[in-house]
């Protein structure tokens, strides 16, 4: 289980909690670390405001210039706001919640730790924040409205993690 860190969370893991349940990055930002959000990404979830991240305990980044230039060198394939995360994490030694399998193979590329935005959930059931029952029914619910990235495959390895590691 991750604790104590930063977490970046990247557009694709917000939007999953939000079509299904905020509450989870609620309890993540109390139970497993210090929940980020870049500002220059939260642009990039309509739904979402300022005012909703804070309450859920997340801290909204306002990514220098500099960084801005440093991410723009960055090797193509990655969206701006990818490549923002990227230089985040690995500048602070954060970990980078993503489902976006192209930025997690650049951050491991860099030595930059990821997860994907269901395991925030194992984490949380490690830490008894939430049980296994909830989670899976949240992950089953995310799957409904993002049945792309989070299919079939995905949802059987998270149900094995949750078993070997949420419990």
């Amino acid at each position: 289980m991750i604790r104590a860190t930063t977490l970046l969370l990247d557009a694709n893991v917000l939007i999953d909690y939000y079509k299904s349940t905020l509450a989870i990055l609620e309890h993540a930002s109390k139970s497993i670390g210090q929940l980020a959000v870049l500002r220059d990404v939260l642009e990039e979830v309509d739904e979402l405001t300022d005012a909703d991240c804070e309450s859920m305990g997340m801290e909204i980044i306002d990514v220098e210039r500099e960084l801005l230039l440093e991410a723009s060198e960055l090797i193509a394939g990655l969206s701006d706001q990818d490549r923002l995360c990227l230089v985040v994490c690995k500048g602070n030694g954060w970990i980078c919640v993503t489902n976006d399998r192209a930025l997690q193979k650049q951050c491991q590329a860099q030595g930059v730790t990821t997860m994907f935005g269901l395991r925030l959930m194992i984490d949380l059931v490690a830490a008894g924040a939430i049980n296994s029952a909830s989670a899976m029914n949240i992950a089953l619910e995310i799957q409904k409205s993002n049945p792309l990235h989070i299919n079939d495959k995905v949802i059987s390895k998270f149900r094995r993690d949750l078993r070997e590691r949420g419990s």
